[in-house]
């Protein structure tokens, strides 16, 4: 399989960027007085302009919390480093937090593990080139899987790892090494751009350190599941120092393969990242950062029942089957391999006045190869799905005004160029029972789809506070961006179609306002509005010309407004802190995928508009000295407003259905998530132990609101007994722990119909942990 690597185009856009990037560097560096450290942390509070101190725990006052609207949703004492800067164009809208150490401790393993510790966020991910994210019911609107890849359509949640925009969240399959992960929740365009209708995920790396530090940490568990991770960081010189982290994980997965005893649902990870900063003064520093990544997996969908006539069919065709629970009868395994990597480089400034200036420039590039099979004992088809090969580059240029003014801003210049390009196969086996299982005209047919796309996006941005008085800030932000599309979509030797040249240009808004009032000492509060325009889609399918017409081929952009209020602050000083808001979201001509069942190809649609609205609330206890208990939670009724041409789920004979009024899929209506870490001392031992649960509601698993697609509730408990004993060289850890403890057996992703197919997720699993870090 062989498919065109793309390259940057538009070299002399490009090359204006970055070269207005070093000419305003070049500026910077001569007008920069200011012997101050550029990583000064100045977390603005409402109505007040407070410092971040350098070495700050999680387990600081409730006072000290109540003065921003980020809810840290850890429940372990956490003592770190310089606290990274907050973001200069920080919402007002619910932010939650999670440190690096509590997503260890809690064994958040990768970016789909990340919704059982922050509530309002729902994802789905089968592998590295399938993930779905929406936070509070909005975000990606895929609906369907298929054997078409349908890559004209951007997601609505956006995913920044160190300032870099990452349109392939998926491809975040380990979090290691982290400092800490924000969630934004609403329309966030004026802070990320880049089609954050939805919100954002923005997760932070620990940075290159000064003096010597490392951690290695081993894991082993059941079924052959291990984890070596090593990070080692120090000085260069009095100007320079490094980080070099590395990853290797593997599990032979959890899904049973009665056909040869073997297991699928497996992968083996591998990544390195390094990173190098510079700091030749005390006005500048520059962080180069470059990464690699490589996975390779075996995700395998089990039955969850099959139909009254499925037995037959499959007697007819001599197949077996398991159906029930976390077993499957295949002779071909599904597999995919994808690799992904990139450099990004950081500069900041420090400017006469107070003034800041920061570039950031990256590249990356990902390739998905997959092999996908059916899930059956005979072969229908195998070697198929879409192989994908995605490069990008941004560049962002930032200004930001000295604070402490009536009135301090932040204004930008930001680019984003993305190539994609996919081939895809569905290769039918040439036998007889090809024909009796899928129909005639299947045997020996390799239907291939070849789609092509270049995305585009330049902007302008600006955020603004007024400081109305000591208690009292409004806040102000806007985003212009303009956005050109040009995608293509061949397909081959079934339903043959030609797109031809497809082009989408549109100018998307971004707008934001927003009031902070600081009640008193202990509470603040929020009262914000957020509006955004997600990139128009191209419908790169043949289903959408013959399911609707050759005018859908192209896809109005989709609006969304949110309003929010909220309040933070301590119940009980030092014991009790509460943060509690209220929202309010409307979406218009949703984009999703519907699928054409008689030429097995998916195709993008707007879906008319819906309202998510509902309540979160987060409690955060030190009800001991040692005790810390964090509950959190969301009642979120996401329904659809006006959806009247929806395409009928399979158990309605009728080609169109009226939705209105119904459950938008993916969104459970209630989240709970609970975690509590108690830790003692005994002589020079630090014994620990936490414990985490997280429970969600059911959720439609497709677009159509299919009943057998419907994604049943489920709680998930977790433990960690573990013992510190720290040293004057470094801390030793080791913990045993056990995820699902319950062993509780439940679906990730359904699809619907006579016969239901899904993922399902890990059993219970007992493991062990040592650790060691240094210094």
């Amino acid at each position: 399989m062989s498919i065109p690597v793309p390259s940057l185009s538009r070299p002399p856009l490009v090359a204006a960027l970055c070269a207005a990037g070093l000419l305003l560097g070049a500026h910077a560096a001569q007008a920069a007085a200011s012997s101050d450290n550029v990583n000064t942390n100045a977390n603005a509070t409402a109505g007040a302009n407070a410092s971040a101190k350098l070495n700050t725990t999680v387990n600081d006052s409730n006072t000290a919390r109540a003065t921003s609207n980020v809810t840290e949703l850890d429940a372990v004492q956490v003592t770190g480093r310089a606290k990274k800067e907050q973001h200069p164009q920080r919402p007002a809208s619910a932010v939650s937090r999670v440190r690096g150490e509590s997503l260890a401790e809690l064994h958040v393993e990768d970016i789909q593990d990340l919704q059982y510790v922050v509530p309002g966020l729902y994802i789905q991910s089968t592998d590295s080139n399938d993930t779905q994210l929406t936070i509070r019911g909005v975000g990606d609107g895929g609906g369907q899987t298929s054997g078409d890849q349908n890559i004209g359509m951007p997601s609505s949640v956006a995913t920044y790892v160190d300032n870099v925009y990452f349109p392939r969240p998926g491809i975040i399959r380990s979090l290691t090494d982290i400092d800490y992960v924000d969630v934004f929740k609403g329309p966030s365009g004026t802070v990320f751009g880049q089609n954050a209708t939805g919100g954002a995920i923005d997760i932070h790396t620990k940075g290159p350190a000064f003096q010597r530090e490392g951690a290695v940490s081993v894991s082993y568990a059941e079924r052959n599941t291990s984890k070596l991770t090593a990070a080692l960081s120090g000085p260069l010189s009095d100007s320079a120092a490094y980080r070099v982290t590395a990853l290797y994980a593997h599990s032979d997965g959890s899904v049973k393969n009665l056909a040869d005893g073997g297991h699928l649902n497996g992968y083996e990870r591998k990544g390195l990242r390094a990173q190098v900063l510079l700091r030749p003064s005390a006005s500048f520093e520059l962080k180069l950062t470059a990464d690699y990544g490589a996975e390779s997996a075996t995700p395998a969908r089990v039955y969850k029942s099959v139909a009254d006539s499925f037995p037959a069919t499959a007697r007819k065709i001599g197949a077996s089957y398991v159906a029930g629970g976390r077993e499957t009868i295949v002779d071909d395994v599904t597999t995919t391999a994808a690799e992904q990597g990139g450099v990004s480089a950081e500069a900041n400034w420090k400017l006469d006045g107070g003034y800041k200036f920061r570039s950031v420039t990256a590249w990356r590039h990902y390739r998905y190869v997959p092999q996908f099979a059916d899930e059956l004992s005979v072969r229908i088809y195998a070697n198929s799905g879409t192989a994908v090969d995605d490069s990008t580059f941004t560049q962002d240029l930032r200004l930001e005004s000295p604070r402490g003014e009536f009135f301090d801003y932040v204004v930008g210049l930001s680019y984003f160029r993305d190539n994609q390009d996919t081939e895809a196969h569905t290769r039918y086996a040439s036998t007889d029972i090809v024909n009796t299982y899928a129909g005639n005209g299947f045997k020996g047919l390799d239907i291939v789809r070849n789609g092509h796309l270049e995305d585009e996006m330049s902007s302008a941005y600006g955020r603004g506070t007024f400081h109305l008085s000591d208690r009292l800030d409004l806040q102000l932000g806007a985003r212009a961006t303009y956005n050109n599309r040009d995608a293509s979509f061949v397909r081959l030797n079934r339903a043959a179609f030609d797109s031809g040249d497809l082009r989408v240009h549109k100018v998307l808004p971004s707008a934001s306002a927003s009031l902070k009032f600081q009640i008193d000492d202990d509470w603040s509060s929020y009262l914000s509005y957020g509006y955004g325009r997600k990139a128009g889609g191209i419908n790169v399918s043949a289903g959408a010309a013959k399911k609707a017409g050759l005018d859908t081929l192209l896809l109005k952009p989709e609006t969304t407004r949110n309003v929010e209020i909220g309040v933070i602050g301590a119940l009980v000083p030092d014991r009790l802190t509460l943060q509690a808001d209220v929202f309010r979201t409307q979406v218009s001509d949703f984009q999703t995928q519907a699928y054409d069942d008689a030429n097995a190809t998916s195709y993008l649609m707007n879906a008319g508009d819906y309202r998510s609205q509902g309540v979160e609330v987060a409690l955060r206890a030190q009800p001991l000295e040692r005790l810390d208990v964090v509950l959190s939670g969301i009642v979120n009724d996401a329904r659809y407003t006006d959806y009247r041409r929806a395409l009928c789920p399979p158990e309605i004979t009728a080609t169109f259905c009226d939705l209105t009024g119904q459950r938008v899929f993916n969104a459970p209506k209630q989240v709970l998530a609970l975690s509590a870490r108690y830790n003692w001392s005994q002589g020079d031992f630090k014994p620990y132990a936490s414990a985490r649960y997280t429970y969600r509601g059911w959720t439609y698993g497709s677009v159509d609101n299919a009943a057998s697609a419907r994604v049943p509730g489920y709680g998930l408990a977790a433990f960690t007994l573990g013992v510190k004993r720290p040293g004057a060289g470094g801390d030793w850890d080791a913990a045993l722990w056990i995820t699902n403890a319950f062993n509780k057996l439940y679906y990730t992703r359904l699809n619907g119909g006579s016969t239901v197919i899904g993922y399902v997720g890990d059993p219970r699993t007992v493991g062990i942990t040592l650790g060691y870090a240094f210094r």
